[in-house]
């Protein structure tokens, strides 16, 4: 089955950059550039997701989804919201208003795919539970079993989307789980105890469904304010969790995955054989995974750096028992396959002298190529072809925020400022990104003054970006 898309964003970048992510994966991309477009455009064609722009000229978001709503064709198709906006006001805003999830601009390509695939999974899995609901067959034993089945989908859904919060923590809960598990057969679980820590690992950290993405994703070292919100994820994790009561031991990693056997870990500060056994197993998995993968503060450890992490921590951070055989699991693992894979390590480098003066010219320039190709898909093609689309609109772009200006009409400049935002980051000019930022944000309060003192270094800097891309194009020629 090939799921039709409708994306309506009024930034023709945005557009071109969501259509190739998805059509490249096997969906079928309807591209709309406003709000009316997309209600007209729903009423006549079957459509199975929505991904919807917060801000746009013309009826905005939010006015869209009331719409939405309010229509009998349109109320049940799910909706995914996206805007550069980085505050958690207008994430809330937007979930509340009906969304089924929200993902940041510049877009990251697997989060995008990953958050499109789990709604769409969570949604066709909601259709199954109430076909089965209704069509519920005679055979207990059957049902029962057909029920286990959907209730591992619906937990693996649900891992996925909690590490999609995470750049870089792609794979973190079925890795946790994997270990779990393992770490668990070993000790002498049988088969029912093995699937049930294998599902608690999965949703060790639900909680973080609460943490605001910037945090989470926070390169610097964390303020004590946004370390003790994360330090709140176990509580919200097993405020999620306890009331399932088909599976009462689901709450027991999310809350107790951070406790320390020497009794110095949190929510609760339980020591020793007070934490739960599951709890001390996964504590055991979820640290190897931290240091075997990729994390915004650390690259992935050598093998004997963890080992001896390992051995150094037992008794204080981890239990002995569940430390030793992990360490024997590593010691096995001679190849060091029990880590996550830079998608560079199995891809392998281009080795191509026009495409290193291509990105050498970018940066010279003080582009971040780096960037522009991440949230290109490291696609040097396409990254080229998003650039001559920044060139070519740049004009218009400046046409529409000086004649904004001269009007004075604060929300329109917004609007238009915040699409400047959005498509400089994706190219990775991101003096220019972060200089429309804080001009967006001022706007947004007609702070007048500091937008009109501003507006010409803005436009001046969106000149020296296009000139600099412009150069690098004619260079390489393309």
């Amino acid at each position: 089955m090939t799921y039709r898309i409708a994306i309506a964003d009024d930034d023709r970048s945005n557009l071109k950059v969501a259509e190739r992510i998805l059509t490249f994966n096997g969906y079928e991309v309807i591209c709309l550039g406003s709000g009316e477009e997309l209600l007209e455009y729903i009423e006549g064609n079957k459509t199975d997701l929505i991904l919807l722009d917060v801000h746009m000229e013309g009826i905005d978001g939010f006015e869209t989804m009331k719409r939405l709503k309010r229509s009998k064709k349109a109320r049940n198709i799910p909706v995914i919201f996206l805007t550069a906006d980085d505050d958690s006001d207008t994430e809330t805003k937007a979930l509340i208003s009906g969304a089924m999830d929200f993902v940041g601009k510049p877009f990251v390509a697997s989060v995008l795919l990953l958050r499109v695939k789990n709604t769409l999974e969570l949604v066709r899995l909601q259709s199954d539970l109430k076909a089965e609901v209704t069509e519920r067959t005679k055979e207990a034993l059957a049902e029962h079993e057909r029920n286990e089945r959907l209730s591992l989908q619906v937990v693996q859904t649900l891992g996925g989307t909690i590490d999609a919060k995470d750049t870089y923590t792609k794979g973190h809960s079925s890795r946790v789980a994997k270990y779990a598990k393992e770490i668990a057969k070993r000790y002498g679980f049988n088969e029912k105890e093995q699937e049930e820590i294998y599902m608690m690992g999965l949703l060790h950290d639900v909680g973080k469904i609460g943490v605001h993405d910037t945090i989470i994703n926070k390169k610097s070292k964390l303020t004590k304010a946004e370390y003790d919100e994360i330090k709140e994820h176990p509580v919200v994790g097993y405020r999620i969790l306890k009331n399932i009561t088909e599976m009462p031991k689901l709450a027991i990693g999310a809350r107790w995955h951070h406790e320390r056997y020497d009794g110095g870990g949190y929510p609760d500060g339980l020591k020793g054989e007070d934490i739960p056994t599951e709890a001390r197993i996964i504590a055991v998995a979820d640290a190897y995974d931290a240091m075997s993968s990729k994390r915004s503060y650390h690259t992935v450890y050598a093998q004997e750096f963890v080992k001896n992490e390992l051995i150094t921590c037992k008794g204080t951070q981890f239990d002995p028992t569940f430390a030793d055989i992990m360490l024997e699991i590593i010691e096995e693992d001679k190849d060091y396959l029990l880590r996550e894979f830079d998608d560079k390590e199995t891809s392998g480098a281009a080795d191509d002298d026009m495409v290193f003066t291509f990105l050498s010219t970018l940066e010279a320039g003080g582009i971040n190529t780096a960037i522009g190709m991440k949230y290109c898909v490291n696609d040097v093609d396409f990254y080229t072809e998003m650039l001559h689309e920044f060139t070519s609109s740049s004009g218009e772009r400046k046409l529409n925020l000086d004649t904004a200006l001269r009007e004075k009409n604060w929300e329109k400049y917004r609007i238009h400022v915040h699409s400047l935002k959005s498509a400089s980051r994706t190219i990775g000019a991101m003096a220019l990104s972060e200089l429309a930022k804080s001009i967006e944000k001022e706007a947004a309060n007609a702070n007048e003054t500091y937008v009109v003192n501003n507006h010409a270094s803005l436009i001046a800097t969106l000149k020296s970006v296009h000139s600099s891309v412009l150069m690098a194009l004619a260079i390489t020629g393309n």
